[in-house]
């Protein structure tokens, strides 16, 4: 099996809900792309246009590895088509209010799934049914967890305990294998040059010289220099160790509350589906919150919240970060249901694949609420 082989195998559509009007201190903007990820084509298109990139707004974020249409914002007006390589962004509709998560109300999926042989074609058909009646749990995906790819530990419980060094050797010294060449050879160079900053500083891409021209001057400020990092990007590291936590404690619940179920390994912990599910009622209507400092770790979920927590060796007062504290930068008190219902879930007939010879190709239809991740739906409909 396998997906995203082209971009246009893996459609994403965000669906918004938002008043549009003639006037409007915002200009809705409407982003396709492939192969660039959110952050970066803000990014891109802020210094193209020598604009702050906090004029911009986001719905959602959405990875580099599909085609994907999605909403941004513009404070102020915004008339040019910007047309790059692998994206596009036009000005749609003057808005009253910036997008924001709060007027994404889900997405819609056009997927096909390639190289199937005859074995996993039946699987997905049998598993369609079931999943169409009764979901499957709502676990975050492994692309969630992209500041912990390298397997080093998670950059957000660094700074919960302090360990500022950790943090940033976590950033700056350990490659993901998805790193492109030049990143790669920088990370290699810090590592073996620890504390040589004005040599790490000449080679480093633009994303790191800000922390790095700070430690140039301040050699052992770390604290201060984790400070350098977009309050955006370090908001998504935290949410990545909540999100890990959050699949902690769904699968301690999936595994206490059915008879029946198939784990799968991931690169963080395990999957536990269910297949013909029992207590369903109660699953399917439970909320698990993200941790923060305020999480009441009474009833049910709570206890299983608490055994998390002593499996990493943490305590909510951590989730306050006292040790670094600045404007903007916490953990954000949300739930996320533990069961996933798909909206408008379709199936093809199977067909010749026409780029794995012998294999077998099924296209997929279906809506999902925001943050849920169609990879997930994809585990549970092949085991």
């Amino acid at each position: 099996m396998k997906i995203k082989v082209r971009p246009e195998d893996f459609i994403v559509e965000e669906i918004i809900n938002l008043p549009c009007c003639a006037k409007g201190n915002f200009t809705l903007l409407r982003l396709q792309k492939r192969y660039w990820n959110t952050l970066d084509v803000i990014d891109f298109v802020a210094r193209k246009l020598n604009v702050s990139k906090n004029r911009f707004s986001r719905a959602g974020l959405k990875d580099r590895y599909s085609f994907t249409t999605q909403y941004l914002s513009f404070a102020g007006d915004f008339d040019q088509v910007i047309e790059e390589k692998n994206f596009t962004l036009v000005p749609v509709v003057k808005i009253p209010k910036p997008v924001s998560p709060a007027v994404l109300e889900g997405n819609r999926f056009s997927l096909v799934i390639r190289c199937l042989t005859e074995q996993e074609i039946k699987k997905i058909l049998d598993n369609y049914p079931q999943i169409s009646k009764f979901g499957f749990p709502n676990y975050f995906d492994e692309q969630r967890f992209g500041s912990a790819r390298h397997q080093q530990g998670f950059f957000a419980k660094f700074l919960m305990l302090g360990h500022f060094r950790g943090a940033l050797k976590s950033l700056l010294c350990f490659p993901y294998k998805e790193d492109e060449k030049k990143i790669k050879e920088f990370k290699k160079f810090c590592a073996e040059n620890w504390g040589r900053w004005d040599g790490c500083l000449k080679i480093a891409p633009r994303e790191f010289k800000k922390i790095l021209a700070y430690l140039k001057d301040n050699p052992k400020d770390f604290k201060n220099a984790i400070k350098q990092i977009d309050p955006d990007m370090l908001n998504l590291y935290l949410l990545a160790y909540q999100s890990y936590l959050f699949n902690e404690t769904l699968y301690l619940l999936i595994k206490e509350t059915q008879n029946e179920i198939v784990e799968i390994p991931y690169a963080y912990g395990r999957f536990a589906f269910y297949k013909q599910p029992e207590n369903f009622d109660f699953i399917k209507d439970l909320k698990i919150p993200m941790l923060n400092e305020k999480t009441d770790l009474n009833g049910f979920c709570g206890r299983l919240i608490s055994e998390v927590l002593k499996k990493e060796k943490i305590q909510l007062r951590d989730f306050k970060l006292n040790k670094m504290r600045f404007r903007g930068v916490r953990f954000k008190p949300l739930s996320r249901p533990a069961v996933v219902l798909p909206r408008d879930f379709t199936i093809g007939e199977p067909q010749d694949d026409e780029i794995y010879q012998g294999k077998k190709k099924i296209s997929l239809n279906f809506t999902l609420p925001p943050g849920t991740y169609a990879t997930i739906l994809i585990k549970r409909l092949i085991i």
